[in-house]
């Protein structure tokens, strides 16, 4: 049994669903078993009165065997038990059609105290039919949803109908059932004159017989096909459909040949990619010259290959502990003057902000602030209107109504300000002008609230300004970044200027460092630059490393000779 629902919306009245179920040209026969034509129309209107987008739910039954009027009915009480639907105001229709019967059940969606359930409605239709097929007997047809079913059966203490309807799970996603067309397709296939089911088939055979696109092209022109782009490539990019010569729609490919969207997706890149021929590699005709240098180095495989010599270390040979230490000391105070060079403003740490990322960024951040004022500004506008018609008519002062708007009015001037508080503090907060996130809005304002509302007001009336006209906000956005990048840049600026003396002398000490390294211990160069580093502000290890004088190795002190790098 397939079970298939659809709601109709209130705006389209019910007429069009009564003169499809009660007055259907193809049906052999129409039995009224519940309801009636008046009905449809009373729900309908008692929808538009409570306000509801949609007024009908439609349920169209079709049993895969033989059922009498009286089941038929009895599987309609169950549809409405499992949608909490009130059967006292169900109408209930059986058509009769090439010696078969299916049953068309409308519910109202207003339920005189609630509105009908629509929650995972398709699963627990095909959750009922399951039900009723086992009960009548029926072969179980397999749905989309079958696993779900199982589960809730399993839940509800059926396990036996659970385990029967486990067996039919498909064992991959790819094989579920799937409609080849919408039922607003196949009506529109119908005033054309248009068989879908045959032509349905058709595409599914030259497809499997079909060795791919190309092909596939080809047989639908032979039988005044087409397979072109479809007309919602916004929507839905990629998608292709399947037409006749004159421009019937048949339906979507994917649909019609069961083919994955990704799979498709990879036909069109190989169908558009054109096929390359493998080169073909010819041996380059050598010149008489390179032949003899061929011939040369095959004659030199065979020579022994010499090993490159080491090359000999030259440096500095330490010879003294006092050396070792004070280069050790040097090298130590070189990576510390290093690291003071290599040092950056904190605001060069952090990556070059984009504009237009910012600001995309800013614009994301404010739409939920924007939201809440302009559905605020909306309720004002609307109690602001409703006061002033007030205060014109003559009736509504003496009744005393129009004192009643007048305070709503105000009421709601106090919220919106309230609203335009929180708005402005979010703008602020977003753009980096201030640290802490803005105070939640109080549900309740009072007078004593207002000045400070209205000062706050007219404080940011610029920022009002951005918040409510689109154009002023992004000149708004703007300034903000181009501030706040002069303030990155001034924050640079200063942070160099202020430790440029730091580097300066960073920069001098690793000069006479790297001197002091490259000269030889006893040599006069060593002794000046010593004397010039002592008139430096050095470390304290540093200075007596250098006060203390480097004995030299005379023969008896071989045997303190430490290191030799």
């Amino acid at each position: 049994m397939i079970v298939k629902e659809s709601r109709i919306k209130t705006r389209s009245g019910a007429g069009a669903l009564s003169r499809h179920v009660l007055h259907g040209t193809k049906n052999e026969a129409i039995r009224v078993l519940a309801g009636s034509d008046w009905l449809m129309r009373d729900h309908m209107r008692e929808a538009k009165r409570e306000g509801l987008t949609y007024g009908l739910r439609h349920i169209a039954f079709n049993p895969a065997q033989v059922m009498t009027d009286v089941q038929l009915s009895e599987f309609a009480g169950r549809l409405c038990q499992e949608l909490k639907a009130d059967s006292s105001h169900m109408t209930l229709i059986i058509h009769q059609k090439a010696g078969t019967t299916h049953g068309h059940l409308i519910l109202p969606e207003w339920q005189q105290d609630h509105v009908l359930s629509s929650r995972f409605s398709w699963m627990r239709l095909e959750k009922a039919a399951r039900l009723e097929e086992l009960r009548l007997g029926h072969a179980l047809v397999p749905g989309r949803h079958d696993k779900a079913i199982a589960k809730a059966l399993h839940k509800q203490g059926y396990h036996h109908e659970a385990e029967q309807v486990e067996s039919l799970i498909p064992p991959s996603d790819d094989l579920k059932p799937r409609a080849a067309y919408t039922a607003q397709a196949r009506r529109i296939a119908e005033r054309q004159g248009v068989d879908l089911a045959t032509r349905k088939t058709l595409v599914a055979t030259l497809w499997s017989q079909s060795d791919g696109l190309k092909s596939f092209r080809a047989a639908l022109a032979e039988h005044g096909l087409r397979l072109r782009e479809g007309d919602r490539q916004q929507t839905r990019p990629g998608a292709h459909i399947i037409e006749d010569e004159n421009g019937t729609l048949i339906g979507s490919f994917t649909r019609l040949v069961k083919v994955r969207m990704a799979e498709f997706r990879k036909l069109l890149a190989e169908e558009s990619t054109p096929r390359q021929k493998p080169a073909l590699i010819r041996r380059p005709k050598r010149s008489k010259l390179q032949q003899d240098l061929y011939r040369k180095r095959v004659a030199d495989v065979d020579r022994p290959v010499r090993s490159p010599q080491a090359v000999p270390h030259i440096g500095p040979v330490i010879r003294t502990v006092e050396e070792a230490r004070l280069r050790r000391l040097l090298l130590n105070a070189l990576q510390d003057r290093q690291a003071i060079l290599d040092q950056r403003a904190p605001a060069m740490k952090r990556p070059l902000p984009d504009k237009d990322v910012i600001l995309a960024q800013w614009r994301k951040d404010l739409q939920p602030y924007e939201k809440q004022l302009r559905n605020a500004y909306d309720r004002y506008c609307a109690a602001k209107t409703a006061s002033e018609k007030a205060e014109k008519s003559v009736w509504q002062r003496l009744s005393g109504k129009q004192r009643g708007l007048k305070r709503k009015f105000e009421q709601t001037s106090l919220d919106f300000l309230e609203v335009l508080r929180f708005a402005i503090q979010g703008l602020l907060f977003t753009v980096g002008l201030r640290s802490l996130p803005p105070d939640p809005i109080r549900p309740v304002v009072t007078e004593r609230n207002r000045p400070r509302l209205e000062r706050i007001k007219t404080k940011y009336d610029a920022e009002f300004a951005a918040l409510a006209n689109p154009k002023k906000r992004e000149d708004w956005l703007s300034k903000q970044f181009e501030a706040q990048s002069r303030a990155r840049q001034r924050q640079i600026y200063d942070w160099n200027e202020k430790h440029r003396p730091a580097k300066e002398q960073a920069r001098r000490d690793m000069s006479l460092f790297r001197s002091l390294l490259n000269s030889k211990p006893f040599s006069a160069e060593r002794a000046e630059f010593t004397k010039l580093a002592l008139q430096t502000p050095l470390e304290d290890g540093l200075i007596q490393a250098l006060q203390k004088p480097i004995m030299k190795t005379g023969p008896a002190r071989k045997d303190r000779a430490c290191i030799t790098a």
